[in-house]
């Protein structure tokens, strides 16, 4: 009988410790962010990216990747501020299937380097937006750990392109007024 209660007080001692074990996913998803961190995303909980002010909860993740040095203004119009949300029926049609512009669409020159993210990123990803801030993903982080850094690479891809178009045109300027 003895044996019995030091079982039981055992038991009741050692079980609290038990529930603060992670389980599989909360392992991924703090991978996944460890990964993020060392990719240099900055990371937050966020509403849904298509929510109206005071909806949703913050149920999604952004995953921001911030410009890389300047961010000087540049002069071709929407190249650094928009967003595009996949699977809402709010906003305004894109050319990418299931993809909707919320507020302003990007510059018609990123159009193909757009799609080409689009069709690279997690099929889990909910958004895609160029901010002052940087490039950011939203999703609920549902995938694998290797989709970061999948991720990290369109984005850096992007982020050189808008950059390559927004030095091109300055240059451009530049020639044109003497």
């Amino acid at each position: 009988m003895t044996y019995l209660l030091i079982a039981l007080v055992m038991a009741i001692i050692v079980s609290p410790m038990l529930w603060l074990r992670q389980t599989p996913r909360q392992k991924l998803v703090s991978a996944m962010r460890q990964t993020a961190a060392r990719e240099g995303f900055h990371i937050r909980l966020v509403n849904p990216p298509d929510a109206r002010e005071g909806e949703g909860h913050l149920e999604y993740v952004s995953y921001t990747l911030p410009w890389r040095g300047k961010t000087p203004q540049t002069p071709l119009p929407r190249m650094e501020k928009w967003l595009l949300v996949s699977d809402t029926r709010r906003g305004d049609p894109s050319p990418w299937a299931n993809w909707q512009w919320l507020g302003r669409e990007a510059n018609p020159v990123l159009d193909v380097p757009i799609g080409d993210v689009i069709r690279n990123l997690p099929a889990s990803v909910k958004g895609l937006e160029a901010s002052a801030t940087g490039l950011s993903i939203y999703w609920q982080e549902r995938g694998k750990e290797s989709d970061v850094a999948v991720m990290a690479e369109q984005l850096l891809l992007l982020m050189s392109v808008i950059r390559a178009v927004s030095k091109g045109s300055q240059k451009e300027e530049i020639e044109e007024f003497p």
